[in-house]
């Protein structure tokens, strides 16, 4: 009998043979799985000692979930980074892959990749400038006949082209113009009123004010009925232009093999041709806007009817606005335009190599995701930034140039402000979230203080 009471069931019987045997069991099997699993560990620790795993490895591994977690707590406050994990974790832009290509970069001199990287990425061939210019100067003279064919007085000169193909800045495939479309309004019956000094406290834009209403009535004016209030609205222009470019396509202008899409949305109204021209390229996007040509305090003022906010704005954000309507508060607005001042920056009379310049920097924010929420727009003002401070820009100062507008982008970036090269209370960064500028400036500091990581963004 066994001298303890935890040696009897609650009945007061012995406990039976069998339990005894399976306990006895039990203690052996865990015996045996101790002595398994210190010999697993064992094997493991051995196998570590050999083959030691990276520091980069490691941290991969641990920071996925911390990447997560935090995604998770901030994705209601920081919607415009939900396509941003964290830039120091993802595989495409590990210190591992860049070691790789900074180890063959940086064998190299700078201007000699940055030449390689400008033919290969950067230049787009002749005859495809040539043939797109060609295609967009079509669908231009073809919208002016039909306009001047029924409303004489609306055009004040004939519809014209620009975009970076005309400026000598296009990357690779010129597929994006911008078609112009010239109003005429009469001189003595409208008025500009900078915005800045308005309660909108918009700078770089401009309302048009219907003036001298006393001497010519309300009516009297062809544009008296696309008035919201007071000011003309480019919104309801453009669904005039929308109408007249919807006429024009279907009289059968294009060529026989193509097909076209117009689309209008977030104000903004665009042809969009596919294979316009034979295997050159995919598509020709022409984006169709208003602009006014008016007599302002300061002289001449050229308006165009791109909406606010649409040249601070990242690509994401303006992307989910296309699929909402809101209400603007901003709508009368026109943007004063600085299309001739900046071209005149961007000229290299002097041998230089401010455009060739500005195009690598274009095509290396596009094919570098942490940078590829900027717009060209926002990379042709860091440059134009950079050509008001900088004089030397021959040719041979090409290596030292770019990395000089690298760091202009990163200072940007780090200020966490963008002021427009003309308009210098406006900030292009006013519509990025302060997180996404943040990451944008980490992952750049990071590639300018490795060793030859320069050179990886170019290979």
């Amino acid at each position: 009998m066994a001298s303890g009471g935890g040696g009897r069931r609650p009945g007061g019987a012995d406990t039976p043979w069998w339990v005894t045997g399976i306990k006895v069991v039990a203690g052996i099997g865990a015996v045996a799985l101790a002595g398994a699993y210190a010999a697993a560990r064992a094997a493991e620790e051995a196998l570590r000692e050999e083959e030691p795993m990276t520091s980069t490895q490691s941290a991969a591994s641990c920071s996925d979930d911390k990447a997560c977690k935090s995604d998770s707590s901030d994705s209601d406050n920081n919607a415009d980074d939900d396509q941003w994990v964290d830039i120091n974790d993802d595989d495409e832009y590990s210190d591992s892959s860049d070691d790789v290509r900074q180890s063959s970069a940086g064998e190299r001199p700078l201007v000699e990749l940055l030449e390689e990287y400008y033919q290969d990425k950067v230049q787009a061939p002749d005859e495809e400038i040539t043939a797109m210019k060609a295609v967009a100067e079509q669908v231009a003279q073809n919208i002016t006949e039909y306009v001047r064919g029924r409303h004489a007085n609306i055009l004040q000169r004939d519809v014209f082209v620009a975009g970076s193909a005309y400026d000598g800045t296009t990357v690779k495939h010129p597929n994006m113009f911008v078609l112009l479309v010239p109003l005429n309004l009469e001189a003595n019956m409208w008025k500009i009123v900078n915005a800045k000094d308005t309660v909108l406290k918009a700078p770089g834009y401009a309302l048009v004010h219907r003036a001298n209403t006393d001497f010519y009535r309300p009516g009297s004016s062809i544009w008296d009925r696309f008035l919201v209030g007071t000011y003309l609205n480019s919104d309801l222009i453009q669904r005039l232009l929308e109408d007249v470019l919807n006429k024009v396509t279907n009289r059968g202008f294009t060529f026989a093999y193509q097909d076209y899409y117009v689309t209008s949305s977030d104000k903004a109204l665009t042809l969009e041709l596919i294979h316009p021209v034979g295997g050159l390229v995919d598509h020709l996007t022409l984006q169709v806007v208003p602009c006014i040509t008016l007599e302002g305090s300061n002289g001449t003022v050229c308006l165009e009817g791109i909406p606010h906010g649409c040249l601070s704005e990242s690509a994401e954000r303006r992307a989910r606005k296309a699929d909402t309507y809101e209400r603007d508060p901003y709508e009368n607005l026109w943007y004063q335009s600085t299309r001739t001042k900046e071209a005149e920056m961007l000229q290299d009379e002097d041998g230089g190599c401010r455009k060739k310049c500005l195009q690598i920097l274009k095509a290396v924010c596009h094919n570098q995701p942490p940078l590829s929420s900027l717009s060209e727009f926002h990379v042709k003002t860091v440059c134009l930034h950079l050509c008001e401070e900088e004089s030397e820009w021959e040719d041979v100062m090409m290596a030292e140039r770019f990395l000089d507008v690298l760091k202009t982008l990163e200072q940007f970036l780090d200020d966490k402000k963008l002021p427009h090269v003309v308009h210098k209370e406006m900030d292009l960064f006013e519509g990025f979230a302060s997180r996404q500028l943040g990451k944008m400036n980490t992952w750049l500091q990071k590639r300018l203080k490795q060793p030859n990581g320069v050179h990886a963004l170019l290979i």
